[in-house]
């Protein structure tokens, strides 16, 4: 019997220390902003100051005769998602991406912006220091919540509407469905807890990271170790993770919408989709069908949340295809 005890007080110590070692690996502080800029703002990086002196990662490049495309990306995204697709598309248009706040080498801003309304306050900013004044705009997933906001909010601005793995929830009902069906990664269902959503602003274990990006795409080769070290590195930003803690809970409600703000939306849209699409299932796209009068779903198969990644060259043909059609 004793000695029963002291294979069980062992077998606890050894828990405990292994608990403590994978802690110990798991904590990771911030790094210092101008150390990630330094290493990932290359090529037609740029920061565009705001009003409020916040600086706004954005990229301007391509075909500047040709029609201006604004790109849009997700939650935990940034505009390196749309990295391999763009390629395919500098020769025609002119490109605009940008990082949201909270997002990417944005990160913390100095106003309260991390909300879809604080998004499209600066989206619009950015463009009209841009001095752009129409244009074709795409978002994806988290992105096409904002940018089919911002296109009823500026309806004289946007030319043609692409929405990319992305959902309208309109009851509270879809909103548990969408959670539930749609396998999101560990990390969101961590981030739904207070005290955990608290403690990932410490504890960014890389593993979570890493089986949320396999999780978003169908193909897994596509996920590079280099891929996954820079989202998390970037996730690292100084200040980032609190900021991001903020986004959480003042958007955690603004998922559910009433569909008939869609019946707004009077320009040419386009819905491209995974149909392996783990986060967001293929039907979360009703909403829209029903609603937009001038809309059309391109679906992919063997395709998952990530398009711009996963069938860049596809996914560039489609767009530019839609563009000319809608000019």
């Amino acid at each position: 019997m004793i000695e029963f005890k002291k294979i069980v007080k062992y077998f606890i110590f050894l828990l405990l220390i292994s608990f403590i070692f994978i802690l110990y690996n798991s904590i990771y502080f911030d790094i210092p902003k101008d150390i990630i800029i330094a290493k990932h703002a290359k090529g037609a990086s740029e920061f565009i100051e705001l009003e409020d002196e916040s600086l706004i990662h954005v990229r301007d490049e391509g075909n500047k005769d040709g029609d201006t495309l604004v790109l849009i990306h997700g939650f935990n995204g940034s505009l390196f998602n749309f990295e391999t697709m763009n390629e395919y598309l500098l020769k025609s248009f002119r490109v605009i991406s940008l990082d949201l706040p909270a997002h990417g080498l944005t990160g913390p801003v100095n106003s309260n912006y991390y909300s879809f309304d604080g998004f499209i306050k600066v989206i619009n900013e950015v463009l009209e220091i841009k001095n752009v004044n129409e244009f074709y705009l795409a978002g994806h997933s988290m992105g096409g919540r904002v940018v089919w906001n911002y296109t009823i909010d500026y309806p004289e601005k946007v030319r043609g509407l692409l929405i990319i793995g992305s959902a309208f929830l309109a009851n509270e009902q879809e909103y548990i469905e969408f959670q539930s069906d749609n396998a999101p990664p560990i990390a969101f269902k961590l981030l739904e807890i207070p005290f955990l959503r608290m403690l990932l602003g410490y504890v960014t274990p890389r593993f979570i990271v890493s089986q949320a990006a396999y999780q978003t795409v169908y193909n897994q080769n596509i996920m590079t170790e280099e891929l996954i070290d820079q989202f998390h590195e970037i996730i690292l930003l100084e200040g980032s993770r609190e900021a991001m803690g903020h986004l959480i809970v003042n958007t955690d409600k603004d998922f559910v919408a009433d569909p008939r703000l869609l019946q707004k939306i009077k320009i040419p849209a386009l819905i491209l989709h995974g149909d392996e699409d783990n986060l967001v299932d293929v039907r979360f796209n009703k909403h829209f069908l029903q609603n937009i009068p001038n809309i059309k779903l391109i679906s992919y198969p063997k395709v998952g949340h990530m398009p711009p990644m996963e069938i860049p060259e596809q996914l560039a043909f489609d767009i530019e295809f839609f563009i000319r059609a809608n000019k």
